[in-house]
């Protein structure tokens, strides 16, 4: 059988990405606009054009486990904020709540690492005090894991509502797969956007899943986080992108031949589209670390 995602994809890739859990008080403040909140998951990703693995909503923060490229990840995650910051004035009339949101990106380069982040998010409740099983949480993915089915007859084809239906019941104009589903509340079927199949696979049987989500790994996930590779994308990765770029805009692909004002130009663009730090920037491009500071 051939997977829809893959380690071997040069391409694509795993992400994590998640915003930061003690930058807001709340993003979510009741039922409904965690309904938007899943509702909009499955908007971006097909504007982004990711695949969303698994995520997770918490009331402050949310964490994703997304599949595609690096760029596409970050749009989806700009997309995420944007549209919530827009139904939070909508509906509480607060401007700009979103703006500073930090959000992070970690490339996910292991099986192993894979595995234990999807538990790791799954985990979220828990340990954010919820008192029952992470099955039970209804904003993620969890509760949908091993299970035989999940009441599909309450469902109703996106296909069987108007356009301007659908517009006013998803707060969205984006044309979404007419075969995908909503419940009665309004919230779109999460199994039309995610494969709950391929994370059955991975974890193999409900024991081993549980087996990770009984595992301590919040010390083991943030010190991922904080090891300095706050990165979007591996150098290798990044060379590539790097080489493209300066052939298809100034018509050369060897760095080295390039001036330093037109290196300069490139490092702005590999900050603020991708999200390099100086650091890496400055390994890519040949250039000294401290000019790139004043500069970038």
């Amino acid at each position: 059988m051939v997977e829809r995602f893959s380690f071997e994809d040069g391409q694509s890739g795993f992400y994590h990405v998640c915003t930061d859990g003690e930058s807001l008080d709340w993003l979510f403040r009741d039922d409904s606009d965690f309904i938007s909140g899943v509702n909009r998951s499955g908007i971006c990703a097909v504007v982004s054009g990711v695949s969303i693995v698994s995520f997770v909503l918490m009331d402050n923060h949310v964490h994703f486990i997304l599949y595609g490229q690096m760029p596409s990840c970050k749009d989806f995650i700009l997309r995420y904020k944007n549209l919530t910051g827009k139904y939070i004035y909508s509906k509480y009339g607060i401007k700009g709540h979103t703006h500073t949101l930090p959000a992070e990106i970690i490339r996910i380069d292991t099986p192993d690492r894979l595995l234990s982040t999807l538990a790791y998010i799954d985990r979220n409740p828990i340990v954010a005090g919820w008192r029952k099983m992470p099955d039970e949480y209804r904003w993620g993915v969890s509760r949908f894991m091993f299970r035989d089915g999940m009441g599909c007859d309450n469902f109703r084809r996106l296909g069987t509502f108007s356009l301007r239906e659908q517009s006013v019941l998803l707060g969205t104009h984006v044309r979404l797969p007419q075969d995908w589903r909503v419940d009665e509340s309004g919230m779109l079927d999460v199994c039309c956007f995610v494969d709950v199949a391929f994370l059955e696979r991975l974890f193999r049987s409900p024991g081993r899943y549980l087996y990770f989500l009984s595992k301590k790994l919040e010390g083991d996930i943030d010190q991922f986080f904080t090891m300095g590779t706050r990165t979007f994308v591996q150098d290798k990765d990044l060379r590539l992108i790097v080489e493209k770029l300066a052939k298809e805009f100034y018509g050369e692909g060897d760095i080295r031949l390039l001036s330093v004002n037109t290196r300069l130009l490139l490092a702005r663009k590999l900050r603020y589209e991708y999200a390099s730090t100086v650091k890496q920037i400055s390994r890519m491009l040949h250039l000294d670390a401290e000019l790139l500071k004043g500069f970038v």
